[in-house]
């Protein structure tokens, strides 16, 4: 990977970008035994939650079938999953109404005992 500075452009080696990632993880108690590739399984979820088939997510990776199957992609069926909570199963039409609902403020100082400060 390159980066480039205003004065220099200069190659980053694997062990940087590896032990950068890594700092960048635990900062925060994230445990990851994935460095380098941990975006990639999140990419190929995302994809497949906006009902990219699976080819799409391969091509998108650059992944083979042996890959992308055994290692970023569950075996679930997405679209039979939609359609049992009431999801279609074409297109992007799905979300959820979070915003939509207005919980009662009884369940809201429960949860949030400080909301009123």
């Amino acid at each position: 990977m390159k980066i480039k500075s205003p004065r220099q452009a200069h190659e980053w080696s694997y062990s940087s970008h590896r032990e950068s990632i890594g700092k960048a993880l635990s900062s925060p108690g994230i445990s990851s035994n994935k460095k380098t590739h941990i975006n990639c399984g999140s990419s190929a979820h995302m994809a497949g939650n906006v009902c990219a088939n699976v080819g799409q997510i391969r091509r998108q990776g650059r992944w083979n079938n042996t890959t992308i199957n055994g290692a970023y992609l569950t075996n679930l069926p997405r679209d039979l999953m939609r359609s049992m909570v009431g999801f279609p199963t074409y297109g992007r039409l799905f979300y959820f109404a979070r915003a939509a609902l207005n919980p009662p403020t009884s369940l809201c100082k429960k949860l949030f005992p400080a909301i009123a400060e």
